[in-house]
């Protein structure tokens, strides 16, 4: 897997005095669709939108010298949070059998070399977000059970099925980079 350079070239956009960190923000959450992933580059951001600020405000001006960096160091992390906050998808039904999970996890346009690699990527970026008690049932299933890959070319998505005894993890990911987590465990 290459690195993607696209959040950089967003990142840059931090040049802008006092609007540059909040376009870059916005841009590289927009993009990457993660929080955790877009707070990587938020601090090259600031940096580069608080040095053109600051150069703009203290020569022109003065006076909201302190209110414009904070401005300027303060909204790209709110706009990113409340960004990305439209891209979380976690609904858990329960059953007096089972309990499933089903998380829409969006994928950025990458190329992985084995399902095994994107079966871990989708599966570490659904973990981010689900909380006890079904992590640690969750991390367990990581050391077990063979990958099965399914290609449904008709329908037009991949399913990658994971097995590791009572739970089950089936992921489909279609062809316009978004993927279904679909975990299934009894109680």
């Amino acid at each position: 897997m290459e690195k993607d350079k696209k959040p950089i070239y967003y990142a840059l956009l931090g040049v802008i005095p006092y609007a540059g960190s909040s376009v870059a923000s916005f841009s590289i959450s927009e993009y990457l669709k993660d929080f955790f992933e877009t707070l990587r580059y938020i601090p090259f951001t600031v940096g580069l939108s608080l040095l053109s600020s600051f150069l703009l405000t203290y020569y022109y001006f003065r006076s909201f010298l302190i209110e414009a960096l904070a401005i300027v160091s303060v909204t790209p992390i709110l706009i990113a949070y409340l960004n990305t906050r439209k891209f979380e998808a976690l609904s858990v039904n329960v059953n007096e059998y089972y309990i499933e999970i089903i998380f829409k996890v969006p994928l950025k346009a990458l190329g992985f070399e084995s399902p095994t690699e994107l079966f871990d990527y989708v599966y570490t970026k659904a973990l981010k977000r689900i909380k006890p008690p079904y992590l640690f049932k969750l991390k367990a299933l990581n050391n077990c059970g063979n990958l099965r890959v399914t290609v449904r070319e008709g329908e037009g998505y991949i399913i990658l099925r994971k097995r590791c005894g009572d739970t089950s993890v089936e992921i489909k990911i279609y062809k316009d980079k978004d993927a279904d987590l679909k975990v299934v465990m009894s109680y």
